[in-house]
């Protein structure tokens, strides 16, 4: 008997006011996905193909011009479009978590990290400051950030762009949630770190029973850590499946074109 998704779209569909007319454009046509508990599914396709408003339908966190026409997001047998935005809030953060791509922008440069991750802790379990504190620098730990308790009192702009997106990852997974959505993590980083930033992910994803959708537009990050590969193109879901069949027997021509950007040692 094959084992029920932990999120599941179905037929979603959104579309998005353009600016300073009443025309609607349609953003995401149709999409159908399934991601099972305990796998990192990469996310993969250009810019402005829906993969980002996608995810972000997830958490409701899309923009004021954005309307979802219809569809369904199954997330632990609870339909996450039809909640109103009370539980909805309670789901995001604590059951869902999203990382953002660029953690400069995330982070309050006047609060030290500390306090955002505080923040964070206090607001999803109801935690004392002294707890808080506690479970904030165990998160910190968790992500690998040297003397943990020390980098609680230091400001977003004492970090590396590494460090920050640990920062980020940090808060994510302050609250142990179920599934992590992971947008980008690694656009801004050198390749050093971006390399770090994905051995992150994997080992988290086995160390705190994560679930992960780790969006991107390079097809070869997904081919390092990721399980599943869906592909999207123009707002519908043109591949999807084992990650180690889409990249060495491509269906569809996007993928191919996709695969053929991927630099190749000793090519042009």
């Amino acid at each position: 008997m094959s084992k029920e998704p932990l999120l599941e779209i179905t037929d979603l569909r959104l579309d998005f006011k353009h600016a300073g007319s009443d025309r609607m454009v349609e953003a995401v046509r149709g999409v159908d996905l399934r991601v099972f508990e305990g796998e990192i599914l990469g996310l993969v396709g250009e810019s402005g193909s829906g993969k980002s408003v996608t995810a972000l339908s997830i958490t409701g966190l899309l923009p004021k011009t954005a309307s979802v026409k219809s569809g369904r997001i199954f997330f632990e047998g609870r339909d996450l479009l039809a909640l109103p935005e009370e539980d909805l809030r309670k789901v995001r953060g604590s059951r869902i978590s999203y990382v953002f791509q660029d953690p400069a922008s995330s982070l309050n440069p006047v609060f030290t990290i500390g306090d955002q991750l505080m923040e964070t802790v206090m607001l999803h379990q109801n935690a004392g400051k002294g707890d808080a504190f506690d479970i904030a620098a165990g998160s910190l730990k968790d992500v690998g950030m040297p003397s943990p308790k020390e980098q609680m009192y230091a400001y977003p702009h004492q970090l590396s762009g590494g460090m920050r997106q640990r920062v980020m990852i940090a808060m994510a997974i302050a609250c142990r949630p179920k599934l992590l959505i992971a947008d980008e993590p690694t656009t801004a980083l050198d390749v050093t770190v971006q390399a770090q930033i994905l051995e992150l992910l994997s080992e988290l994803k086995e160390e705190l029973s994560l679930t992960v959708i780790l969006i991107t537009h390079d097809l070869s990050i997904v081919s390092q850590v990721a399980e599943k590969t869906a592909v999207m193109q123009q707002g519908r879901i043109v591949e999807y499946g084992d990650t180690e069949m889409v990249y060495r027997k491509p269906s569809h021509p996007y993928t191919k074109k996709l695969i053929d950007c991927i630099p190749k040692i000793g090519g042009r």
